[in-house]
């Protein structure tokens, strides 16, 4: 009997620490935009035809690769990549291009994001992961 439970414990317990890798959670929703109010006084400047250099920097992907992080990779990873269920990212030495990789194949019992995420989204969160590095 002793040598029953112990073998159930030890499936259990090889049950629950491999299905991290294995499962993906669910998508959190996107909150609903907030309403666009326009005040009866504002005006707006004459549209001059010609559509306004893009603006995004570095701060907006990295804040957007640190929101996939925390979706997609910190259940396992945990926190800042401080190490979890999985491997601690912020001791790693991975180039962007490395962690790109990864990202978008898998590795080990990590799935592979190429047809959970965006390219945008894979490049951002990876860059986040590069700049972890401690």
């Amino acid at each position: 009997m002793k040598k029953l439970l112990i073998t159930g414990l030890l499936v259990g317990t090889v049950a629950i620490v491999s299905g991290c890798g294995s499962q993906t959670p669910a998508p959190t929703p996107a909150p609903p935009p907030a309403p666009q109010v326009q005040s009866p006084t504002t005006q707006t400047a004459p549209t001059t035809g010609q559509t306004p250099a893009s603006s995004t920097s570095t701060t907006t992907t990295a804040a957007s690769g640190k929101d996939v992080y925390d979706q997609k990779c910190a259940g396992c990873h945990g926190a800042g990549g401080a190490g979890g269920s999985a491997a601690a990212l912020n001791k790693e030495s991975r180039t962007q291009a490395q962690v790109y990789e990864v990202v978008k194949k898998g590795k080990g019992s990590m799935p592979a994001y190429a047809n959970m995420l965006s390219d945008a989204e894979m490049q951002a969160v990876s860059q986040y992961v590069a700049g972890l590095k401690k």
